[in-house]
């Protein structure tokens, strides 16, 4: 089974520690690691949920690097149109926490990203006033 051992040695995170760095990506000029983390958070949380892939890798460089802030340590991507409908934004969204794993001082720092998705949004439209007429 050629395929299942070349799938196994592709995962950098294979009998791995969590606090073991599988990628970087960059945050302007900062590095952000993706640890292989556990079930609840970093690569193997990706994996574990079937989001693995190149074009998802492709998509969290792109988002901390070309993408913006929304709240701290939270960051989006999105393109206007997605899914169907020209009113849906499909965002990219990556959370990241740049202080230590667990905000526990002193250790594993920046703890880095904890996972990654796919959100769908409209964006918010004013409903029509009503107005009284006066008789």
């Amino acid at each position: 089974m050629p395929t299942a051992v070349t799938a196994s040695a592709a995962n950098p995170c294979r009998s791995q520690h969590y606090s073991k760095v599988a990628y970087n990506f960059w945050i302007g000029p900062t590095k952000m690691p993706l640890r292989c983390g556990t079930q609840t958070w970093g690569y193997n949380h990706a994996v574990a949920r079937g989001r693995w892939s190149t074009s998802f890798k492709n998509k969290i460089s792109d988002t901390l690097f070309n993408g913006y802030e929304r709240s701290p340590g939270v960051y989006y991507r999105y393109k206007v149109g997605s899914d169907r409908s020209p009113n849906r934004r499909k965002n990219f969204k990556v959370v990241v926490n740049k202080g230590p794993l667990g905000g526990r001082p002193g250790g594993l720092t920046p703890q880095g990203i904890i996972t990654a998705t796919v959100e769908y949004t409209i964006p918010i439209v004013a409903s029509p006033s009503r107005h009284k007429v006066a008789c």
